[in-house]
């Protein structure tokens, strides 16, 4: 089965910022690094030795940096975005699952619409058959 959606989705920095202002979302880099996805920024999570002791440091990265280097976006246990090889080039496509990027014109009128949850039925132990 072909998880990838036709048309233009590729990452973009838009997409990352999203993700990480809605949270739960994580990229492994092409090094095997975890980047954790910020609405601004990307954290990666390294050793380092400060004060000559070893610690767990948070680095800061920017999106414009390190989006080259994303291999694959999951957001709670979905595969979101994968790079992979089209041709020449190695794009990194959504997936079409666990992420929606809406068009303009989509978020300006908002046609998606909202999936209403089912109303529950109150059972009595007096039903009749």
């Amino acid at each position: 089965m072909n998880k990838f959606v036709d048309g233009n989705l590729t990452v973009i920095i838009q997409d990352l910022k999203k993700l990480g202002r809605e949270g739960g979302a994580s990229a492994y880099l092409d090094n095997g690094d975890m980047m954790v996805l910020k609405a601004k920024y990307g954290t990666i999570r390294k050793r380092a030795f400060i004060g000559g002791k070893a610690t767990v440091v948070d680095l800061k990265v920017d999106y414009k940096n390190i989006l080259p280097k994303i291999k694959l976006i999951n957001r709670n246990g979905i595969l979101v975005a994968k790079r992979f090889r089209l041709g020449s080039s190695n794009l990194l496509k959504l997936t079409g699952s666990g992420y929606n990027r809406l068009s303009r014109k989509e978020r300006k009128n908002g046609t998606i619409q909202k999936v209403s949850t089912p109303r529950r039925i109150n059972v009595t132990s007096k039903n009749k058959f």
